[in-house]
């Protein structure tokens, strides 16, 4: 069964994630918010079409990564707007939306999954929600790139390069302390004293526990007619 809430976890967070990036992504290509509109598209426009080439099979893996080198760069420090919308509404959804429904996004509410506290009976704060959210939902790259693209491009890469492994590394450890700690608890949640539960598994122990129950209170029935005799 925890095998299978893994897979249930996995499948919210890309819910979630997707759904994240499709909304700061937009704020990249909206002109009166982004004061570098222009450049974004133009460059925008030059990216997708080396990526079409790359698709395409006209040119290779290598060619690709040579070509969108500097166009990742431009592509960044014109969508800034993007890095910042994406962190805002990190912490809005994740952190905020989270806290008002009680520990369900809408990846997990579609997963019957819910953020509980690690301690019985206790209520989670709004800031377990902004440090379990900042360290699993790239906030921490995404800042580190906001702050790379005021360098040159040398510089960018190699700040950009660090924050891409570390950031993989962090979700590689969340990941493995997922599906080895007895709790699945990740990195995040003990930080933030959280765990989440599959409401699913909870409604069929309570429903057992609420079955015990009844077998223990339930009166034992008497022979009517033997305790007739017996009178």
């Amino acid at each position: 069964m925890k095998g299978y809430t893994i897979l249930k976890r996995v499948v919210a967070y890309l819910i979630d994630i997707l759904l994240v990036t499709f909304i700061s992504s937009a704020l990249a290509y909206i002109s009166f918010i982004n004061p570098k509109y222009d450049q974004y598209i133009e460059v925008s426009d030059k990216y997708n079409e080396v990526l079409e080439e790359y698709y395409d099979k006209e040119i290779t893996m290598e060619e690709f990564t040579e070509k969108t080198q500097d166009l990742s760069y431009s592509l960044n420090k014109n969508g800034y707007v993007y890095i910042i919308g994406d962190v805002v509404i990190a912490f809005l959804y994740f952190g905020v939306f989270a806290y008002f429904t009680n520990g369900q996004t809408l990846g997990k509410k579609l997963m019957k999954l819910k953020i509980v506290s690690n301690k019985e009976g206790k209520e989670l704060k709004i800031y377990n929600y902004f440090i379990r959210l900042f360290i699993l939902n790239g906030v921490i790259l995404r800042i580190i790139t906001f702050i790379a693209i005021w360098f040159n491009k040398g510089t960018y890469y190699s700040i950009y390069n660090f924050g891409s492994n570390f950031s993989t590394l962090l979700e590689l450890v969340i990941f493995l302390m997922i599906l080895f700690n007895q709790e699945g608890r990740g990195l995040h949640d003990i930080l933030a004293g959280t765990k989440v539960i599959d409401l699913k598994d909870t409604q069929i122990s309570d429903a057992k526990d609420s079955k015990e129950e009844v077998e223990i209170i339930k009166p034992k029935k008497t022979n009517k007619k033997k305790s007739e005799e017996d009178e």
